[in-house]
């Protein structure tokens, strides 16, 4: 096996150890540690509003997916805030009315003034990425608004898409149809238990990558926003299984009260640190992007 030269193994060292300067450098000018606490408290209060419109958008895939696929979707949904919160009955109760059917639906008016109200997240989010970019000519408050409406809108739909499709399979329950068809039905399961995972990785990749590209004034080709896209999802990855983690070990023994406030806390340090894998993510697609002489790309229109 070929070896590497010595000179361009310290070449390769010592350009690693510039580009871990530079982020630091970058971090420590974006101020992403308060950024992301921004992000984490504004996304925490517009926590439930957005649980209405995902509950919301999975009672619309109804005509799509099947009742019974949904219900399966909102019991999924149940199982994993019963493991944050605790099995506290009444905290059990008050989930299953969002997920009412008689009050998701259709997306209607209603529904859309709750979008409003949860946005309030992403319109930091917005903010946060236009530092985290640099930029100085910053959207006007409306547009700010607007286009934190717009994607979190877009990130409810998708969640909720996702969701479904984990619970249910591809196609919404229709691949396992068509494989039980041509009697690949029980490799189709095997193979779908193996292959949901990385395909949420990847349209987790998406999302994170057209958020990049959408969210700061200034727009860069879809390329370079990957990078931090991939680092970010894994970097989500890695904090969301910690939490699972924890959870599981300190499930045992939690009491009603104690279960609400820790659950709460333990939620909003769980936003923080999602907000600064974002964040993070935007970093490394900046200092690339300032090495490849990209740092003025084409002005989007706000």
């Amino acid at each position: 096996m070929a070896r590497l030269p010595h000179s361009s193994v310290h070449t390769l060292w010592r350009e690693a150890l510039r580009f871990v300067e530079d982020l630091r450098r970058e971090w420590s000018r974006a101020r992403v540690g308060g950024l992301s606490a921004e992000i984490a408290f504004f996304g925490l209060l517009g926590l439930f509003p957005a649980v209405l419109v995902f509950a919301a958008a999975l009672g619309s895939l109804d005509v799509v997916i099947g009742a019974g696929a949904a219900a399966d979707t909102e019991q999924w949904l149940l199982d994993r805030v019963v493991e944050t919160f605790g099995s506290d009955n009444t905290l059990r109760a008050t989930v299953k009315e969002l997920f009412d059917r008689s009050n998701a639906g259709l997306i209607t008016a209603g529904v859309v003034l709750t979008v409003y109200a949860s946005s309030r997240g992403f319109t930091a989010v917005v903010g946060a990425l236009d530092v985290t970019y640099g930029h100085e000519h910053r959207r006007n408050w409306v547009s700010t608004r607007i286009m934190g409406f717009v994607l979190t809108l877009f990130t409810v739909l998708v969640s909720a898409l996702v969701a479904a499709m984990v619970v249910v399979g591809p196609l919404f329950g229709g691949g396992e149809e068509i494989a039980d068809r041509l009697g690949a039905g029980s490799a189709f399961t095997t193979a779908w238990d193996w292959f949901r995972w990385p395909v949420v990785f990847v349209v987790v990749v998406c999302w994170a990558a057209s958020l990049y590209h959408f969210a700061p004034r200034r727009r860069t080709p879809w390329r370079t926003d990957l990078p931090g896209a991939v680092v970010s999802t894994v970097w989500w990855l890695a904090v969301s299984l910690g939490f699972r983690i924890y959870l599981d070990a300190a499930s045992s023994g939690v009491n009603a009260v104690f279960g609400l406030l820790g659950g709460a806390l333990i939620l909003l340090v769980w936003l923080y640190l999602l907000a600064m894998g974002l964040l993070v993510g935007a970093e490394i697609n900046s200092v690339i992007n300032d090495r490849r002489g990209l740092n003025e790309p084409t002005e989007a229109a706000g």
